[in-house]
This record gives structure tokens, C-alpha cells and sequence, in this order.
């Protein structure tokens, strides 16, 4: 939408339905980040009676992605697109916040339920965002924080420019599931590691 670089591959977030796992939409990254920083946090037993045990896995590592992006409206003043001009990087901030927020109609439903006396209370869902880095790179996360910091601003004070640093959680199936629809997602990422390691992992020959 703001930038007007070349068509290089965007990096970018894809929201899924939780129950059938379509796409509903998608937040393209403006500008890809230069770096990506990830955890890997091992799965394994807490105590160990043998030696043995200090080898076993008890599932895949809980990974952590996080990054700095820069959201910038100059190319698109430039260009004199309207919604640049009116709300600069407005819309983009709020729909990364969407990402951790309940909905003004969920939030108005549940309170309604609540002065009813009603003891059950819809549960506000999300749709399920899918980090996408390349074409190897897609899996199932949840938004772990969110920080914001604006640099610019117009003369009616929209942020012409801001700094979003985003932590994201690699949800594997032992957080979704094998029958939830996002897991053969995290599967094929798991896949494609297992196949880049495979060209430097070589038997040893005695």
C-alpha cells in the first residue's frame, strides 16, 4: 500500500479461520525487515533418573520470532495516495493492534451477556495468524508483544512514520493440535528444515 519498492517477495501475516483454516486476509509487511532474531527454548524432561534421559525430547522446541519493522508513508505522499495523506501510517499501526485486541462487538456482546446475568461468556477468538518469511518459512504464531514508536507526524499529528518490534510464538502441533487445520502448516515447516539440514548432515563412513 505505502511502499513503492520493487516487486521483491513480501514478508507479511495472514490471518486464518480458526475452524476451517481459509484465509480471511492478510498484513503485508511494508518493508522487510533486515533481521530476524529467534529463541529456541528445548523441550525435555525436568528430572532424569538415567543417564538416557538427558537426550530424550519431549517435543519441539517452543520458538520465539522477533523482528523490528519500519512503517514509512513518504513513497505514498509522494505518490499522493489519499489515505496516506489523511491518516499516514494510521491504518497500518491499527491493524497490527487488531492482532491483540478483542473487537468493539465482541466486547459490547459479552457485556450485554454479563448485565443479563447470563454466567457463560463468549469466548473472544481471534482469528489464527500465520508468520510467512519466503517460501520455506510459513507457521502458525501467536502475537507474544507488540511495541510501537512513532517518529513523525503530520500537522493534524497522524504518524507519518513508526517502529513496530513484534514477538511471535511458533505454535507446533503440541499447541494446536494434530486435527487443528494450521498444523500441517507447522508440519511443512518442520519438513523444510529437516531437508535443508539433510545437504550439510552426512554419515559418518568407518
Amino acid at each position: 500500500m505505502l511502499s513503492s519498492q520493487p516487486n521483491f517477495l513480501k514478508a507479511g501475516i495472514v490471518l486464518l479461520d480458526q475452524q476451517s483454516g481459509e484465509p480471511i486476509s492478510a498484513i503485508p509487511l511494508l518493508v522487510n525487515p533486515e533481521s530476524l532474531s529467534t529463541q529456541f527454548e528445548v523441550k525435555s524432561p525436568t528430572t532424569s533418573d538415567t543417564r538416557n534421559e538427558q537426550l530424550r525430547l519431549n517435543g519441539p522446541p517452543k520458538e520465539t520470532i522477533s523482528f523490528d519493522a519500519i512503517l514509512d508513508a513518504t513513497d505514498a505522499l509522494e505518490r499522493g495516495d489519499k489515505d496516506a495523506m489523511k491518516y499516514g501510517v494510521g491504518p497500518y499501526i491499527a491493524a497490527l493492534r487488531s492482532l491483540i485486541s478483542p473487537t468493539k462487538r465482541q466486547l459490547l456482546d459479552n457485556d450485554a451477556r454479563a448485565r443479563e446475568g447470563r454466567l457463560t461468556i463468549i469466548p473472544m477468538t481471534q482469528p489464527l495468524p500465520i508468520f510467512s518469511w519466503g517460501l520455506q518459512r510459513r507457521m502458525p504464531v501467536k502475537v507474544g508483544s507488540i511495541s510501537l514508536s512513532e517518529e513523525f507526524f503530520s500537522a493534524k499529528l497522524n504518524p507519518l512514520r513508526a517502529k513496530v518490534s513484534l514477538s511471535l510464538q511458533v505454535l507446533s502441533v503440541d499447541d494446536l493440535g494434530f486435527d487443528h487445520p494450521a498444523s500441517s502448516l507447522f508440519l511443512h515447516y518442520l519438513d523444510g528444515i529437516e531437508k535443508q539440514a539433510a545437504k550439510v548432515i552426512k554419515p559418518v563412513v568407518t
